[in-house]
């Protein structure tokens, strides 16, 4: 499937323990499918602190996951070898320095350049352009998607759009220490903008919005220093924080991405991460004239700034359970706080000298590790902590929780995974009664599980990976919330705790009731179908079902959603 060099070189490399030539400091995405598999490998008991509370890793931790993962090749099935083969082919220069096997476009050893490009459609690692030495590493990766989706149902009718999506990423390290990763699409479209809106990551677009466009883009970039256990970077990228198996408890896929410090420090059991992130408030707009044109009337868009200061310490026991406690600050309408910029700081203390003006939350997880085959995982998470009323049902008493399970061959079926999660969000939670920026938000979307507060999910996913090609999933969410209740003109009647944007008024009872108001039941089930049919080149098949009843009208609404997408990397 690769080069046999590359494959003889992995396994000297693995059988006598020799440490990567050149490690790569550069992270892996967050969404990137080694991730599903290095799961599996530590629920099986194959790898030993696997620090997935936080995502993404180092392609030097990846690659040393991977590394980690072929000395059990013998326990693992044919499948598992097959995707640990693929991943450490794709990961060869993380860990031996090597790029023997890999496929530069430009700079390419054949002979001519319709060799090159036959070159494009074999199963090796394949690139734009690398160029490496001692000193330096440089990846160019050129990106193209092609996507066709349809809906029928109650939202918009029947319809479709189509889109393509191209652009490049490239990414590499400076003399072992200084990451660095830029990644940029551009998508143009035809059909409906409203069905692409209802896709959770393309919604997060700003283009998207934009009437006179039929366009929509993504742009991350960041620099990354590492020097033994301490690292440090400043950049944007997909931060994924917390456990949750659908949505992270801390920080998810919810929002668009943003801008961010990260500093962080692991020595054997035990690793700190802190970051200062750039977040928006809720867009609205002042009109002003003219002083000497006082006819004309202009508009102009305002959005505030606001900030998140996070920090989480965790401590891992091999074969027996990871714990982990973070601080998280929201902070708006002024410059950033050098207070919440110390990475050597309580929070707490720092937002009292500050003035107490500010959203503080809590969060504690553990994540068991003694039964192989079987993980379990917990949070619990206090917005304000109020000790004498703690579980009292006073509406300032906010929390939420969500545990989680992850079974490895459930039922015997092997090459399988079942996730199982439960979150539960009181009311009120996520919000903040001072301040309408400083709710646990970004654009008025929670950082955290995307049903917000006064509400509940129940979410079970099933992974099949038959081959080392093939990847199938299914999907299922179910999800309760109790909304306030609106007259028909729009009038706020009652006030249950269901809107981050609403804070607790003096006239709203004091005691709360999960689930109160309008309740409102969703249902998701989801397809996933992923061939890789050539190294690089994807397809993509996704069929979803969802539903949403109102309980007290009794006005349900169903739709139906088919996504074909080819994807491919060069």
């Amino acid at each position: 499937m690769k080069t046999s060099v590359r494959r003889v070189t992995l396994l000297v490399l693995v059988f006598f323990g020799i440490r990567p030539l050149f490690s790569q400091v550069e992270n892996v995405p967050a969404d990137h499918p080694v991730y599903i598999f290095l799961k599996r490998m530590e629920v099986k008991g194959y790898l030993e602190r696997y620090r997935d509370a936080i995502l993404p890793l180092s392609r030097k931790e990846v690659g040393e996951f991977l590394v980690a993962a072929q000395s059990h090749s013998s326990k693992l099935t044919g499948a598992e070898r097959g995707w640990l083969e693929d991943y450490l082919s794709e990961f060869a220069y993380d860990i031996t320095g090597s790029t023997d096997g890999f496929h530069s476009l430009f700079g390419s050893e054949q002979p001519s350049v319709g060799a090159a490009l036959g070159q494009e459609l074999t199963n090796r690692e394949k690139f734009f352009y690398v160029a490496t030495d001692s000193n330096l590493s440089f990846f160019f990766n050129g990106l193209m998607t092609l996507d066709g989706r349809g809906i029928s149902g109650d939202a918009l009718g029947k319809t479709n759009a189509e889109y393509f999506q191209f652009g490049g990423r490239f990414r590499g390290t400076l003399y072992g220490h200084l990451g660095y990763y830029l990644q940029g699409t551009n998508a143009l479209f035809w059909g409906s903008r409203q069905l692409l809106a209802r896709d959770p990551l393309i919604n997060q677009a700003h283009t998207l919005y934009v009437t006179d466009t039929k366009s929509f883009d993504f742009a991350q970039g960041y620099v990354r220093y590492q020097y033994g256990m301490l690292s440090a970077q400043v950049g944007r990228e997909r931060l994924l924080w917390g456990y949750g198996n659908n949505q992270r408890m801390i920080v998810s896929d919810n929002v668009r991405e943003f801008d961010a410090i990260r500093l962080e420090a692991q020595y054997k059991a035990f690793k700190y991460t802190f970051i200062h992130a750039w977040l928006l408030g809720m867009p609205s707009s002042i009109t002003f004239t003219l002083p000497f044109d006082p006819s004309t009337h202009f508009v102009e868009p305002v959005i505030a700034d606001k900030y998140l200061a996070a920090h989480r310490f965790s401590l891992s026991f091999p074969s027996l359970f990871e714990l982990g406690f973070q601080e998280m600050y929201i902070y708006s309408n002024r410059a950033p706080d050098l207070a919440y910029m110390n990475p050597l700081m309580v929070l707490e203390s720092a937002q009292r000298s500050r003035g107490e003006r500010d959203n503080g939350l809590w969060a504690f997880d553990i994540k068991t590790a003694f039964m192989p085959g079987l993980q379990l995982t917990g949070t619990m998470l206090y917005d304000d902590i109020h000790l004498p009323y703690l579980f009292s049902g006073k509406w300032f008493d906010k929390y939420a929780w969500q545990v989680g399970m992850v079974y490895a061959d459930p039922f015997s079926i092997g090459n399988t995974t079942l996730f199982v999660e439960y979150t539960r969000i009181q009311p009120y939670v996520f919000g903040h009664e001072r301040s309408r920026e400083d709710t646990y938000a970004s654009l008025g979307m929670v950082l955290g599980p995307s049903i917000g507060p006064n509400a509940e999910s129940w979410f079970f996913r099933w992974d099949y990976l038959p081959t080392r090609n093939l990847f199938f999933s299914v999907r299922v969410s179910l999800d309760r919330k109790g909304e306030n209740v609106f007259d028909s003109s729009g009038v706020l009647l009652r006030n249950v705790g269901g809107d981050i944007l609403i804070p607790h008024r003096d006239s709203d009872p004091d005691i709360v009731r999960f689930l109160d108001g309008t309740l409102v039941k969703s249902q998701q089930i989801q397809f996933v179908a992923t061939w890789e049919f050539l190294n690089q080149m994807w397809l993509d098949v996704i069929y979803q079902f969802d539903s949403q009843e109102n309980s007290v009208t009794g006005a349900r609404a169903e739709n139906r959603t088919s996504i074909v997408r080819l994807r491919t990397e060069l």
